[in-house]
């Protein structure tokens, strides 16, 4: 039979089992609205009976183990989700400033500027000896430039801050490289002392769940409970050491490399994917199409101008009407703008030809592009309708992206998430179960007491 010592040995387990199943209750409780934070859970377990002539008798309780409540398959669908998000948001964000720089419909568009372009030389086939339309075609000349450089302009700028985000991006991952790592030897090191830290786990899921908006990267935990991280094929995070990553941009190319071994890092998820491809596919392209746009007008232009003659005598003859090669130097000739005569329009000298000035202002829809199957209109006409694609492409992304990882943190939120309710009712259950221990406790004092007094 069990002696009164025994008895009280088994209610002091009890009081200490419930009053830990209580201070876990309090940290839940408390950690309620920290981001990251898994509930905890309290696992009572029955101790080693003793043997008795009456047959194996139970010695009490006692607390097994203390753990998180985490489901490692909604985890993982979170950081693909997050990877696939980040990379549409990043495309989101860069397509649409790509567009409103283009400001297609728009009279202050270059689709306008072009129109009113060649609408100008129409003008002066009517009156080809008039200085008010051709000051209107060197004016529309000049504007059209303008409108070319400005969108070259914008357009380089964009990629520039592209390229300075994915820079601050690299150095973000960088530093939740560090930290996870840090995080990784306080982990190990209380593990090996039989430990199970879980809010420090819970730091390091986050700053983990933090990098999968950021790129593609894949993760996995050895024997001790320390995480991999690697990028592409390239471990960034391994134990207590880390590997940092650069981002080396030339010309119109920008790659993220690894420090420790020079080579490119395939990034190409995650906001840093996304833009790595606006920098090195999407915006160079833009810039491209604008260049071979400009080119194609300035080659038309000026060869059908140049064989036309202006007003004089002798009519000048042989000028070019625009300066420069791409958008990004496109100008009108400086024998053009400074003398409104060396515009040609006549295809002989004679007076009152206007044959140029027709030729010209149907350059706008000869087939000049693309293999000599699109005129300019359309083939910027194309490069707009391209942009808007990408853009609308990129908004139904990010958004069924964004659905899917609300169901995912509402599915991790009924797993892993504090419900105050029934940490309420936990709170109660330990609290009564506490008091029958201490009930224990006062009836095995009181048999004390009789015993002694019997004495």
């Amino acid at each position: 039979m069990p002696g009164l010592s025994q008895i009280l040995e088994i209610a002091r387990r009890a009081l200490t089992a419930q009053q830990m199943g209580m201070s876990v209750t309090s940290h839940n409780i408390s950690n309620a609205n920290t981001p990251g934070y898994s509930r905890q859970r309290v696992s009572l377990v029955a101790t080693s009976p003793t043997r008795t002539t009456s047959g194996l008798l139970g010695t009490g309780v006692t607390v097994g183990h203390i753990g998180r409540v985490r489901e490692q398959f909604i985890d993982q669908q979170i950081r693909l989700s997050n990877d696939s998000y980040g990379s549409a948001t990043a495309q989101q964000r860069i397509f649409g400033q790509l567009e409103a720089t283009l400001n297609e419909p728009s009279d202050a568009g270059l689709g306008a500027a072009m129109s009113r372009f060649f609408n100008s030389f129409q003008d002066l086939s009517v009156h080809p000896e008039e200085s008010g339309p051709r000051n209107a075609v060197l004016q529309q000349g000049a504007m059209l430039s303008q409108t070319f450089r400005r969108l070259n302009s914008s357009l380089t700028q964009l990629r520039s801050d592209v390229g300075n985000d994915a820079q601050g991006m690299v150095d973000r991952i960088n530093s939740l490289a560090g930290e996870i790592s840090d995080l990784n030897v306080q982990i190990t090191a209380a593990m090996s002392s039989g430990g199970d830290p879980v809010d420090l786990k819970d730091q390091r899921d986050l700053k983990i769940e933090e990098l999968s908006t950021l790129a593609n990267f894949n993760i996995s935990e050895d024997q001790r409970g320390s995480v991999i991280v690697s990028l592409g094929g390239t471990e960034i995070v391994s134990g207590s050491v880390t590997t940092a990553l650069s981002v080396i941009r030339s010309g119109d190319k920008m790659e993220v490399v690894s420090d420790a071994s020079g080579s490119a890092v395939n990034a190409t998820g995650g906001e840093l994917g996304g833009m790595l491809k606006a920098f090195n596919t999407d915006i160079s392209s833009a810039l491209s199409k604008l260049d071979q746009l400009a080119g194609a007008i300035i080659t038309r232009v000026n060869a059908l101008h140049s064989g036309g003659y202006g007003l004089g005598t002798p009519p000048p003859t042989g000028n070019n009407f625009f300066s420069g090669t791409s958008a990004a130097d496109i100008g009108v000739d400086t024998l053009v703008s400074g003398n409104i005569n060396n515009i040609a329009a006549s295809g002989t000298g004679a007076p009152g030809d206007n044959a140029v000035a027709i030729a010209l202002s149907q350059v706008g829809s000869e087939p000049l592009l693309s293999g000599n199957s699109m005129s300019v209109t359309q083939f910027y006409g194309g490069f707009v309708s391209e942009v808007g694609s990408s853009l609308n492409a990129a908004d139904n992304t990010a958004r069924s992206q964004e659905l899917i990882l609300t169901q995912c943190e509402s599915q991790r939120a009924s797993v892993s998430g504090v419900s105050l309710d029934e940490e309420m009712t936990n709170l109660i259950k330990y609290q009564r179960s506490y008091d029958a221990a201490a009930r224990v406790v006062n009836s095995v004092n009181e048999l004390f007491l009789t015993i002694l007094n019997m004495v």
